[in-house]
């Protein structure tokens, strides 16, 4: 109902605004990765699809944390995993990999200064192009850069995958591993494209798909599948299918016309993970809908190429 009344209000965008058009091999986009490597299984996926996509230009990869809760060293284990799937693809050394926050941030105030922070910086004033800059967790770094020079905010764009619902919002695992850092970006004027819980769980792979396009693809081909199968059997109710939550953002800086966007009032983040709507000009993009189908099928075909190229790795 919420989607159907802004579209009724002429609110629907047919292209992003902020993503514009579609890169190319000879015109790449400058991007980042921001990363919790180690969470899950979704983010190997994505940093893979990024690093075989010659329409993106990574500039470096930058390691998150994925809060406490259920690693103190998580930032730790999200980087170690980065140089491990660079290691798989024969990338190792090729790509700059920093470490990001290893905490979120305590006061809206008080950034977590870090070297993907700096990197940030470095890498927003050191080209007129745009740099995007795709957040697949927390956005703790985001933050803390934008407190350390607001400047930066004439040269990024910011994709994250988080967000609870619209428009109550509610629990979502990005948002909660730091809640105040998406609250300064959403307040901020950083321009932010944001793929919310709803969209991301639109990106689900089965195992058929991952045996049929993706095992024996080389050794960052089952290495995919084998953390599918080893998720699948060790979580609490094992499935057929998984969701790979943070390939939207990648997705979208490939081909734009992979998702369907609706240009929004920003919200602010409550310490519960729900919206606080309140009047303001402050507009962010919302991908609402993602083709999935042609994401998935953009990142088989690579792997393939790839697998093809460079057959012993």
């Amino acid at each position: 109902m919420f989607l159907e009344d802004m579209r009724k209000r002429n609110n629907a965008l047919k292209v992003s605004a902020l993503l514009g058009g579609k890169p190319t091999s000879g015109k790449p986009r400058r991007v980042i990765l921001n990363t919790d490597a180690c969470n899950e299984i979704d983010d190997q996926m994505a940093i893979i699809h990024a690093l075989l996509s010659p329409e993106l230009k990574i500039e470096g990869i930058i390691a998150a944390h994925y809060g406490i809760h259920t690693h103190r060293d998580s930032m730790q284990r999200s980087y170690n995993e980065i140089h491990h799937l660079l290691t798989l693809l024969g990338m190792q050394g090729k790509v700059n990999v920093l470490r990001g926050a290893s905490l979120a941030m305590e006061k809206p105030d008080s950034p977590q200064k870090s070297e993907g922070a700096e990197f940030i910086i470095q890498c927003a004033k050191s080209s007129r192009e745009p740099l995007y800059i795709a957040f697949l967790g927390p956005l703790t770094d985001m933050a803390s850069a934008y407190l350390m020079s607001p400047e930066v905010t004439e040269k990024v764009v910011v994709l994250w995958i988080g967000g609870g619902w619209w428009p109550t919002g509610g629990p979502e695992f990005n948002a909660f591993n730091d809640w105040i850092a998406a609250d300064v970006v959403f307040a901020s004027n950083l321009p932010l494209v944001q793929y919310p819980r709803f969209t991301y769980r639109m990106m689900r792979v089965g195992v058929a798909e991952m045996e049929r396009f993706v095992l024996g693809k080389g050794a960052i081909g089952d290495y995919l599948v084998s953390l599918f199968k080893t998720w699948r059997i060790e979580s609490p109710i094992p499935r057929a299918w998984w969701v790979y939550g943070d390939s939207p953002a990648i997705g979208t800086l490939i081909n734009p016309e992979w998702g369907y966007y609706l240009q929004l009032p920003a919200p602010r983040f409550n310490p519960d993970l729900s919206y606080r709507q309140q009047s303001t000009q402050r507009q962010v993009e919302v991908c609402v809908e993602v083709t999935a189908g042609e994401i998935f099928t953009d990142f088989f075909q690579k792997l393939e190429a790839f697998s093809r190229k460079f057959p012993a790795l």
